[in-house]
């Protein structure tokens, strides 16, 4: 599954690579089959099940996700409640096998439209999760909009901003808290800040981050720490999807397109790194056109659901990860979506790497360098 050869290079910023879309309750005990390696005398949870056969293939990170609490107290069992055994079971998993942990808070507009909640929501997680592991990465919120209510069902007050020109700004206040709030508190670990075309934007056509205008949606922060070379520890982040309605429409569903879509997001990725100062960790992206979800709405699609893939956009993710891998001089960390037990493409707990599945998950096919190192 995993092919080439990779040359380590000397750097502070850990090489990660691998996939999410595990929901923090993954984590708990499973109900039968193997027995677990890291909890003595139980069975091995569908989390588990995941990084062991991750590992098998290369790859070294895994990011878990919990939804949101100050936005959506409605569907608060999507991605799953945050809970501290169940965090700490986590950790335990991913340190057992080695691994770098996204602990994930699963929301959209939380960071916006209820800065106050969020930042205080927080802190407890940092302070009782953090000390238990060093390769922990916080991804204080997934995708932040400013837009609507419609991934907040529950409070959604007013948006202190109405226009990207004047979030963006917010989202830097906003994540700038966030990061003086943990540094603190003691902790030293990496967080991720999410440009706001991960979501939607209107700096590109498509709404997308695949536009050279998208490098103004990533956040400008700073670390007490320094910078990279001092010890500061950032991400940032641009997730990247193919959306079919808009490029169908202009460009044409063709793996041209889909070369020319991962082109600018690799191009955006590259500029956002050299504006910020900051290293990249992509924490999401994928084969889901985004059209009739959780099915996949393609003329071309080869396995359906939530976890599915048709031929255009597995081309468009090769051909961002052939990118991603080759940048030099370090390649540029990407974890893909959906890992997990929840799609509705599989009942495999291994999401789209589920190997036995007919056709077989896109990530069986996915061709990208090993993880030459662990940290």
């Amino acid at each position: 599954m995993i092919t080439g050869h990779h040359t380590p290079v000397s750097s502070t910023t850990p090489i990660l690579v691998g996939w999410g879309g595990v929901k923090m309750d993954e984590s708990s005990t499973g109900s039968g089959g193997t027995l677990s390696a890291v909890f003595p005398g139980e069975y091995v949870s569908d989390m588990e099940l995941l990084l062991i056969e991750m590992k098998a293939e290369g790859y070294n990170t895994v990011r878990v996700d919990f939804d949101p609490y100050c936005s959506d107290t409605i569907d608060q069992n999507y991605m799953s409640v945050y809970n501290q055994t169940n965090a700490q079971r986590a950790v335990q998993i991913a340190q057992h096998y080695n691994f770098w942990i996204i602990i994930d808070y699963h929301g959209y507009s939380d960071i916006f439209r209820d800065t106050s909640c969020w930042l205080s929501y927080w802190k407890p997680i940092v302070q009782n999760l953090g000390p238990s592991y060093s390769q922990i990465i916080w991804e204080p919120e997934n995708e932040p909009e400013y837009y609507n209510c419609t991934n907040s069902p529950s409070s959604c007050p007013s948006a202190p901003c109405s226009t990207d020109p004047s979030c963006v700004p917010y989202l830097s206040s906003a994540y700038q808290q966030w990061i003086d709030q943990a540094r603190s508190l003691g902790d030293t670990h990496w967080i991720v800040v999410q440009n706001l075309c991960s979501y939607s934007c209107n700096l590109c056509p498509g709404g997308d981050g695949s536009c050279s205008s998208a490098v103004n949606g990533y956040p400008a922060v700073t670390d007490s720490l320094g910078n990279v070379s001092q010890g500061g520890r950032v991400f940032i982040s641009l997730h990247s999807y193919m959306g079919f309605n808009y490029y169908n429409a202009t460009e044409g569903w063709s793996n041209a397109t889909a070369e020319s879509v991962a082109q600018g997001y690799y191009q955006t990725v590259v500029a956002g790194m050299t504006s910020t100062g900051w290293p990249a960790l992509n924490t999401e992206g994928g084969t889901d056109p985004l059209s009739c979800d959780p099915n996949i709405c393609a003329p071309d699609i080869i396995l359906n659901g939530s976890a599915g893939y048709s031929a255009v956009t597995f081309h468009f993710i090769q051909t961002l990860v052939n990118l991603y891998d080759r940048n030099t001089p370090q390649r540029i960390n990407w974890i893909w979506w959906p890992a997990g037990d929840w799609t509705n493409t599989t009942t495999s707990p291994l999401g789209a790497l589920d190997c036995n599945s007919s056709p077989q998950g896109w990530g069986c096919l996915l061709k990208s360098l090993p993880v030459a190192t662990t940290k």
